[in-house]
């Protein structure tokens, strides 16, 4: 399983450690770096999904040291500083940080404060992938958010299944599915005996309305499925 990655910057080894030991689990790994330069090493090698920031790190301006928190790493940030004014807050929001907690603080507040913050991040980046447009090359581009499939620049008309069952294939080239799965996943239901049938007839009128594309885009496994294989660029 991989585990989801957290750093602390900060230069205080009690601040931390007990958020270190609120925090890490089997499933999470909580890092730390006592300078921005040590933060910047740990950004670039490793994949974190929060960051925490004690604005009273020495060294850099405190709104400065979340402009570059933000610039390096799309992810939530927490900053942690002792009280501060309501325009000093208002600048840091504006700078990046999307939570100020004060000192003293309380490593369980703060602990469920990341794990909530965790939590919309991953839902947030899924429902971004699941609306990410998909393009292969010139040829094929199919874009969920505005439910439209272009071949060669032209626009496709599909039934809300059709568009559905190839965004689904789209997403998993050359993977194989059988008419099951295709079924569950599109239809949501599960597969009973007009299950296959429903999924055939759908996908040979799919592929009669990508025919610019050929014929082998969606593929039939005998005894296994069905596959989506990329169509090559038609534009040389």
């Amino acid at each position: 399983m991989v585990k989801r990655q957290l750093l602390i910057v900060s230069d205080d080894p009690t601040l931390c450690h007990s958020i270190q030991n609120e925090l890490e689990s089997d499933a999470t790994e909580v890092h730390s770096a006592a300078s921005i330069s040590a933060a910047v090493k740990c950004i670039t090698s490793s994949e974190y999904c929060l960051l925490m920031a004690d604005l009273q790190l020495p060294g850099m301006d405190k709104l400065e040291l979340v402009r570059v928190l933000r610039i390096m790493k799309h992810v939530p940030i927490i900053a942690v500083s002792d009280h501060l004014r309501a325009d000093e807050l208002i600048d840091l929001y504006n700078s990046g940080a999307d939570v100020y907690m004060e000192k003293p603080v309380d490593a369980r507040i703060c602990a469920a404060q990341a794990k909530a913050l965790i939590d919309l991040f991953f839902r947030a980046d899924e429902e971004s992938r699941k609306r990410a447009t998909l393009a292969f090359g010139s040829s094929l581009v199919v874009s969920p958010y505005h439910r439209q499939v272009l071949i060669d620049g032209k626009p496709v008309e599909l039934t809300r299944k059709e568009f559905d069952l190839l965004h689904y294939f789209a997403q998993h080239p050359h993977q194989v599915f059988s008419a099951g799965q295709l079924y569950e996943q599109i239809w949501e239901n599960a597969f009973d005996v007009g299950g296959e049938s429903t999924v055939m007839v759908h996908i040979n009128t799919l592929r009669k309305k990508l025919g610019e594309l050929g014929s082998m885009v969606i593929q039939t496994m005998r005894g296994y499925g069905y596959r989506f294989v990329p169509p090559p660029d038609t534009v040389s």
